[in-house]
């Protein structure tokens, strides 16, 4: 995939980036009413009256809220929404059928082609952007439909789709007619100028001045990586792995995730490697046994068949990086981020991993010394025992019990309290769109208006729970970006959280807190995906930002889950209807210092992984020798017997070599949080400054100016550094 598609086309191909991975202030508001449709897209009119699935239901209201100019925020019923016009500004389903998926595709492509034709014979800025605002919204139905339609044969043609996008998109940014006409372009205004500035970085890094020898082969090695990439995502989403489980096994899970999950005729309990069965028996689960054999179980999925296809990406990806001047991949990622080298990234590593390493060791002493009360012949921590020893042990220290945090957070009521919080921080009212069309039942629409706004600013999809197929972590895919006075942004999250509904639930699908904070973190991709949409081309809308910057605003967000006055706005007991007691969040943040230092070195563990991975030889790697080292250097548990994290660590396609995103992004969120933190979470005024300095400009501006307007300084490590340790 090439850096334009990468940098428009968040998800293309490289769907990993779900800027969810996945991640604005206000969107400048045209007098002129935006809509869903592009130049491709049939009118919203017929999109509003599609018919929606029989069993789709739409979500009750939270409690309304003030927003930042103490304008009252509504999070409309059904009940309470007035009828909607056919022009509501919803998209036209093209998911319905592969038929109709495949004409979008196939007609977008045709149109691009001949809007490229027309911008190299007339050098019109305007035809440019329409071209880019074709292939986004192509591209962004194709990565999501690729990642959670219910029906494979629809995925394949989202696949195919997202393959020949991919290969037009690398011919364009190899297309030196196309780079003149782009470097010949003299807009005066200063959108139009970043436009074209960030557009020839682009083709500059693409390789478009190389010979044509050069070109053609980087334009196949584009089209192969695209393919790679999605099989090895494929075939981790497909291995879904499970063990059984003697009902005695299961002591120390919760009740409700108990009842949901009866023994079959066998006597035993089916128990998967997906997150809703996964991470409870981890944290919960007494018997060692079972912990151990689904630790194995989920470290080996994807496994033989990714290890030879992650060989020849990283082929793929050294051969382009020499071709265009660098001496590895790393180094070429590295070049139009906010790092810019990959000594940056090394030093970063290498100072968080000192920051960190003495206090891993202490939490580790914590731990072990724990579980020698268990098993006095333990010599060390295991993968599957961290999650269940920190419990323990925060238990221990600070009488806090997750489980019982886990009664204050049904899933239904998590998600009214999320809706109400945003909407008060950046002045904004959402409501249902009961009659907008879905990929699935159980796939819910919202529309998103400035607060006492009648027009949509966007439209947000839930995909939040479980069912095959569909992709396996939490992200943000963005179908559609929104620009000024055209497109209407369209945002989707895509999490597998407990489901209200499922089969043999109570109906409560309660939450931990650690997913309550991805559902904090994954609405601010969105929210950022959605708000910034002020300029009038896609390059410079959304997230195009430098890409090691992307997750420091849903970070950021992250802090309000931690907040005590926030939390009692909709953490409310299943049962009880009481809000969670100030002692318990108390408890729940004092607990959750412990274990920090293990934590981080398991995130720099990533880091490392993924940047050393792209500096060697492919040629000379043997994975497994590769991974036994990277575990000595870095992780803070020893390496899973059969585990082989090469072939599920799929931020190996997308993030590449820059999974130190994470931490980098966290020094930045953490920095700007200081203002928050001195002024209050809920201060009017950060607020909206916050969203008019860092998250409206979407790529107007480089990401370091983003965090020094806002600051009024540039940033720097201290509170970082700080809240390391505390």
């Amino acid at each position: 995939m090439t850096e334009i598609l990468r940098t428009i086309i968040l998800c293309v191909a490289v769907s990993s980036l779900l800027v969810g991975c996945k991640q604005k202030g206000p969107a400048a508001t045209s007098k002129k009413k935006r809509t869903a449709a592009t130049a491709t897209a049939p009118a919203a009119k017929k999109a509003a009256s599609a018919k929606k699935p029989a069993s789709k239901k739409a979500a009750a209201k939270p409690a309304a809220s003030k927003t930042p100019e103490t304008t009252k925020t509504v999070v409309k019923t059904p009940a309470e929404t007035t009828p909607k016009k056919k022009d509501s500004g919803v998209p036209e389903p093209v998911w319905e059928t592969t038929e109709k998926f495949t004409a979008m595709c196939t007609e977008s492509l045709a149109e691009a082609k001949k809007l490229r034709a027309a911008f190299v014979k007339e050098g019109k800025i305007g035809t440019l952007a329409q071209l880019l605002v074709v292939t986004d919204r192509a591209g962004g139905w194709a990565s999501l439909m690729f990642n959670v339609h219910p029906d494979e044969k629809l995925r394949g043609v989202a696949k195919t789709c997202q393959q020949d996008l991919s290969k037009f998109m690398d011919a364009l940014s190899l297309d030196p007619e196309v780079y003149a006409k782009v470097a010949a372009l003299k807009p005066e205004d200063t959108d139009g100028k970043r436009f074209v500035e960030n557009l020839l970085k682009d083709f500059k890094h693409a390789g478009v001045d190389k010979d044509d020898k050069t070109r053609k082969r980087l334009a196949a090695i584009g089209e192969e990586l695209t393919k790679l990439m999605q099989d090895f995502r494929t075939r981790i989403t497909k291995d879904v792995r499970s063990v059984k489980a003697d009902p005695k096994q299961l002591e120390g899970l919760p009740e409700d995730w108990l009842k949901a999950r009866p023994a079959g005729k066998d006597g035993k309990v089916n128990v998967t490697t997906d997150y809703p069965d996964y991470i409870p028996v981890q944290r919960y689960a007494k018997d060692a046994k079972l912990r151990a054999a689904l630790a194995k179980a989920f470290g080996g999925r994807g496994y033989p068949d990714n290890g030879p296809v992650l060989k020849r990406v990283l082929e793929l990806r050294a051969e382009k990086a020499k071709l265009l001047g660098h001496p590895n991949w790393a180094a070429y990622n590295a070049s139009d981020k906010m790092v810019k080298t990959s000594e940056t990234i090394a030093d970063f590593i290498a100072k968080v991993a000192k920051l960190a390493q003495p206090r891993s060791k202490k939490d580790l002493a914590e731990l072990l010394e724990a579980k020698k009360k268990d098993d006095p012949k333990a010599k060390a921590i295991e993968n599957w025992d961290r999650f269940y020893y920190m419990s323990k042990v925060k238990q221990a220290k600070h009488a806090y019990d997750a489980r019982e945090a886990r009664n204050y957070f049904p899933y239904d009521a998590v998600k009214k309290g999320i809706f109400a919080l945003y909407a008060e921080l950046f002045g904004l009212s959402f409501e249902p769109l009961p009659d907008a069309p879905t990929w699935d039942p159980g796939v819910e629409a919202w529309g998103m208006k400035e607060a006492g706004a009648d027009a949509l600013t966007g439209v947000v999809y839930l995909d939040m729970h479980p069912r095959d197929g569909k992709y396996k972590h939490a992200a943000m895919f963005s179908p559609v970006t929104g620009t000024q006075g055209g497109a209407l942004p369209i945002g989707t999250l895509v999490c597998n959280f407990p489901d209200p509904k499922a089969k043999g639930g109570d109906g409560k699908a309660l939450m931990e807190h650690s997913q309550v904070l991805t559902f904090l973190h994954e609405f601010g991709h969105l929210i950022h995906h959605i708000l910034a949409s002020g300029s009038r081309y896609v390059r410079n809308a959304s997230i195009n930002v430098e890409w090691d910057f992307v997750e420091a605003p849903s970070q950021l967000l992250e802090e309000w889950g931690w907040d005590a006055k926030v939390l009692q706005r909709f953490a409310k007991h299943a049962e009880t209807g009481k809000a969670i007691p100030t002692e318990l969040v108390a408890k729940m943040k004092a607990a959750d210092e412990f274990g920090k230092g293990a934590d981080v070195m398991r995130q720099i563990f990533y880091a490392g992984f993924s940047y050393h991975l792209h500096t060697r030889d492919p040629k000379k790697v043997d994975l497994e020798k590769y991974t036994d080292e990277m575990y000595a250097k870095y992780s803070p548990y020893p390496r899973i017997e059969g585990g082989h994290v090469y072939a599920n660590f799929g931020h190996l396609m997308g993030y590449s070599s820059m999974y130190y995103t994470y931490q980098w992004s966290l020094t930045l969120a953490k920095d700007m949080f200081s203002r928050f933190k001195e002024a209050g979470l809920l201060d009017p005024k950060v607020a909206r400054d916050y969203r008019e300095k860092v998250l409206k400009p979407g790529g107007l501006k480089d990401a370091a100016q983003l965090v020094e307007d806002f600051l009024g300084r540039k940033s720097d490590l201290k509170a970082y550094e700080a809240w390391l340790q505390q």
